[in-house]
């Protein structure tokens, strides 16, 4: 996308919906079919069914909550806080999501109703075909593994650290999975050796939370993983019957 000042911009799941309908509406003007791959099923939904109407982000407020966050154990206060004013929030949201905790608990100052109460008010539903590939648990914990050697190996130590005397620990990205232990790694609170294991066991707690969604999602078609040329084949009679 090109967005002026990009580098310097929190790019949230609403800018991301937003551009990425303009994109698709321009493959399909081109007679073309757009492909989504992989990526985190809360900007999925957010692309595919939109998002509501709810208050923006309001700063002095989110450095207040952030505020608390930075203290010893003040990401379980703040857990603590939104599951007493919103259960529900609570039970989906986990502790140690910081930005979602703080999003949770700016909308509900701001409106003063709970995150989960907010009715989806946002774009017309978009038509798609979900496609998942369906992988034997110890097959899956190979590939991941493998994954995350891969990425030390590529230098993300080295990039992180690059990225640090850019930009605020603060910053968002730093807390994804790899990017968080890096960063560890950086400041010299891990060995390189103990940020690739928390890697590896974020990484596959992570993938059994998108299994977990994957399953509860409607209309997903499930092909098997372990066999590419077949996954692939079957996937495109799939999108052909559907066209």
């Amino acid at each position: 996308f090109d967005i002026a000042g990009a580098e310097d911009v929190e790019f949230n799941a609403v800018d991301y919906a937003g551009r990425a309908r303009d994109v698709i509406a321009d493959i399909h003007a081109r007679g073309k079919r757009a492909i989504l791959a992989g990526g985190t099923f809360f900007y999925l939904r957010a692309l595919l069914s939109g998002l509501p109407e709810m208050p923006g982000r309001d700063e002095p407020l989110r450095a207040r909550i952030r505020a608390v966050a930075v203290r010893p154990r003040g990401p379980e206060r703040l857990h603590r806080w939104l599951s007493k004013i919103d259960p529900r929030s609570g039970r989906k949201i986990a502790s140690g999501d910081r930005h979602r905790v703080e999003r949770a608990l700016e909308v509900w100052i701001t409106s003063g109703k709970p995150i989960s109460s907010w009715e989806r008010e946002g774009d017309d539903p978009l038509p798609a075909v979900k496609l998942a590939l369906d992988v034997e648990r110890r097959q899956l914990v190979a590939i991941l593994d493998a994954r995350v050697e891969a990425m030390f190996r590529a230098g993300l130590v080295a990039e992180t650290r690059a990225l640090l005397e850019r930009y605020p620990a603060t910053a968002r990205p730093f807390g994804t999975i790899g990017y968080k232990e890096a960063a560890a790694v950086v400041r010299g609170e891990l060995s390189e050796a103990d940020a690739i294991a928390e890697t590896r066991r974020r990484t596959r707690a992570y993938a059994k939370r998108q299994r977990t969604w994957l399953r509860a999602e409607r209309n997903v078609h499930w092909l098997d993983g372990s066999a590419r040329e077949q996954a692939l084949a079957a996937a495109l009679r799939i999108i052909e019957t559907d066209t």
